[in-house]
């Protein structure tokens, strides 16, 4: 199960690609566009990320990415092989899916430490395959799309739906956005149970959202998310130090969550193409909330720089910082378990985070493109928990785009 990281930390390594060479007027603000969509992608569900419908589509084509992430220490390390199309089927219908084949080993903390203030960490070695379907269908102004997506792993099983509708209008100029997903999810409870018994999760997931070309040369947008979810929501590697009464020294005890989790995100980008430097500045700013009383803020840079007709290169930069969960404890819980919820995932805790990089994209032909890139993630804790906790990684990848 891939609990050692959030949709957010991996959020953080992905890219936006331009898709057209045409620098000039309304046909550079539409290449933008597609990059704003895909920034979009970032930070929503699966399911809605995925349902995105793509109003001004390029040509057809297939993208294959391969992605290494390795956290330093000797902790976790993940390699990513994904394979993307799209192809136009008529005038009004577009398919698209994704086939995403993951391995994860390594050590993650557990949440526990020996007596002398050393973190315990967890083995995980694991493979995730996972498979989206949708398809855009074109009618008037709107383009509905449904979406499939499945996920399987060792401890979890999952089954996504969504279905997104956008509505174009003032001559193409603004885009209305509506869409829902639902999650139907399987998960082993707790390593420390024998046997591990099968438990239910749900998420559902509701966006409103609006794009508006301000100029031929800027795009904005912003856009709401609600989100529930509900069922088994503790993580099953995850434990506290509980001190029981009468005892000097601290003994493992599960991680106990609430089974309800209600979120809002925000998140609005502006992007501006710069006529004079053949490049565009994308800005965005996305704010979380949940009922684990996490409040969250990103902020968000990219440069798109197009040197010459065939290479374009992005140097990036994000700032993340969260306050900790309400039932977050870095140290001993003592008292009734029972009557309290308690975690010690260090993501639930009190940090900021930065991940900065660069990616470069080579244009051979109008039908084949190669982008490689490198990020690298910290994570610092700003409460009580050992820094010991948070990771540091180094992040490569590398891309083939085939277009016809």
């Amino acid at each position: 199960m891939w609990t050692g990281y959030s949709m957010a930390d991996f959020g953080n390594i992905l890219d936006v690609m331009t898709k057209t060479k045409n620098s000039s007027g309304f046909a550079s603000a539409a290449n933008k566009f597609r990059s704003l969509l895909g920034q979009w992608q970032r930070f929503l569900p699966l399911g809605l990320a995925f349902g995105l419908p793509q109003i001004l589509r390029a040509e057809n084509h297939v993208d294959y990415r391969y992605e290494y992430y390795a956290e330093e220490n000797n902790r976790m390390t993940i390699e990513t092989h994904s394979v993307y199309f799209e192809q136009k089927l008529s005038d009004a219908l577009v398919a698209k899916g994704e086939m995403i084949y993951d391995g994860i080993s390594g050590a993650s903390p557990s949440g526990f430490y020996r007596f002398n203030g050393q973190v315990l960490t967890s083995s995980v070695h694991d493979i995730r395959r996972a498979g989206n379907l949708a398809l855009d269908w074109k009618f008037g102004p709107n383009t509905l799309t449904p979406g499939f997506a499945y996920s399987k792993e060792n401890d979890y099983e999952s089954y996504g739906i969504s279905l997104n509708d956008a509505f174009e209008f003032n001559d193409k100029n603004t885009i209305v956005q509506l869409g829902a997903s639902h999650n139907f999810d399987s998960v082993l409870d707790s390593i420390s149970n024998s046997p591990r018994t099968q438990q239910d999760k749900t998420s559902t997931d509701i966006i409103i959202g609006i794009s508006q070309l301000l100029s031929p040369k800027t795009i904005l947008a912003a856009n709401f998310t609600f989100g529930n979810d509900s069922g088994y929501l503790n993580d099953p590697y995850r434990v506290i130090e509980y001190l029981p009464p009468g005892f000097f020294f601290g003994i493992p005890a599960d991680d106990n969550r609430p089974a309800h989790r209600n979120k809002e995100i925000l998140l609005t980008s502006l992007t501006h193409f710069i006529e004079p430097l053949n490049a565009s500045i994308e800005g965005s700013y996305r704010f979380y909330h949940d009922s684990y009383g996490i409040y969250a803020n990103t902020l968000g840079l990219t440069w798109h720089q197009w040197l010459g007709a065939h290479l374009i290169v992005e140097p990036m930069f994000r700032f993340y910082e969260q306050n900790a969960a309400s039932f977050y404890y870095p140290g001993i819980v003592q008292g009734n378990l029972t009557s309290q919820f308690y975690s010690a995932d260090y993501r639930l805790s009190e940090f900021y985070s930065l991940d900065y990089g660069l990616q470069a994209t080579v244009i051979f032909t109008d039908h084949l493109r190669v982008t490689g890139g490198y990020h690298r993630y910290q994570m610092n804790g700003l409460d009580a928990t050992p820094a010991a906790m948070y990771p540091t990684a180094n992040i490569l990848t590398i891309g083939l785009s085939i277009s016809w």
